[in-house]
């Protein structure tokens, strides 16, 4: 027709031009997208993360009309060139049997690891010591001169007693690998052990990992990895008193406000208080069921 001919005859190429909208009326809003390239540069977390993180905070509220799925964050980090180079090459993963405790402090995970030196430290090695309760992760940690059984005995009597006092929480068994600071098991007529009768004297069972499998001590393990993401690789620190008031604070945040993928993205103290909940469901209806059946 004629005015197809004049819309083409306007065009300087006959290639089709992009079908595109000019506008998009569901696009991220930019205040949100500059909280998530935020959380993604301090924190390092992937979009999954981020994804629970501001569902925690309750920016992401389905009533208000706020939404932003997972796919849509990795999606701002391609357009921030935020994202993680991974290697294309499919490599075949072993199956990896996974467990979870079912209740608060049935079993708790005790590990320690050697930190790199700052400003203001000794000549001697640094070292640091983290114990986490399988059920909720929540967990404890601190900075010690050395990883020596009588240092570590008392590491376990302050791990002890930070649950006990802050989630009302006793440990019934303790995992830790077969080191010569928490056992001498595979030594000959040695007495023993200081850390092994320290946990006798507490009232746990000290069971130990399989000797060279360290994913036996899985979890422990993962939240090495996170410390080292998320808290060393972020923060400066200007002494060794620094440091380990800096470690105290993310501690807390990690216990009372950071979501954790391995709890469906509770934080570690609202699965604690989900089962006590539970439990404190449970018991009263068996006590209504007792007196129901008193009362007959």
């Amino acid at each position: 027709s004629r005015t197809t001919f004049y819309n083409w005859n306007k065009r300087d190429s006959l290639q089709d031009l992009s079908s595109r909208p000019k506008t998009c009326s569901r696009q991220t809003p930019k205040w949100l997208e500059r909280i998530v390239i935020k959380l993604r540069d301090k924190q390092n977390l992937s979009s999954i993360k981020i994804h629970f993180e501001l569902k925690n905070r309750d920016i992401l509220n389905p009533s208000t009309g706020c939404f932003l799925s997972e796919s849509a964050i990795r999606a701002i980090f391609a357009r921030y060139k935020r994202g993680y180079k991974w290697d294309k090459l499919k490599r075949k993963k072993a199956k990896v049997i996974r467990y979870e405790k079912q209740c608060p402090g049935e079993l708790g995970h005790i590990d320690v690891k050697k930190i790199k030196k700052i400003k203001g430290d000794d000549n001697q090695k640094k070292y640091e010591a983290l114990l986490i309760d399988d059920c909720t992760r929540l967990s404890y940690a601190e900075i010690i001169p050395d990883k020596t059984a009588v240092t570590l005995s008392g590491f376990l009597k302050s791990a002890v007693n930070y649950f006990k006092t802050n989630y009302d929480l006793q440990f019934e068994r303790l995992m830790s690998d077969n080191g010569n600071e928490f056992t001498t098991r595979y030594k000959r007529n040695v007495s023993l052990h200081l850390f092994e009768a320290t946990c006798k004297s507490l009232g746990i069972k000290h069971i130990y990992t399989k000797p060279y499998h360290p994913q036996t001590n899985g979890k422990v393990e993962r939240i090495w990895r996170t410390l080292d993401t998320e808290f060393y690789s972020k923060k400066w620190f200007f002494s060794p008193e620094h440091r380990e008031y800096e470690l105290k604070q993310w501690i807390e945040k990690y216990n009372k406000h950071r979501a954790h993928l391995g709890i469906n993205g509770l934080t570690p103290l609202q699965k604690l208080l989900k089962l006590n909940a539970s439990v404190s469901l449970e018991s009263h209806q068996h006590y209504e069921t007792a007196k129901e059946s008193v009362i007959l």
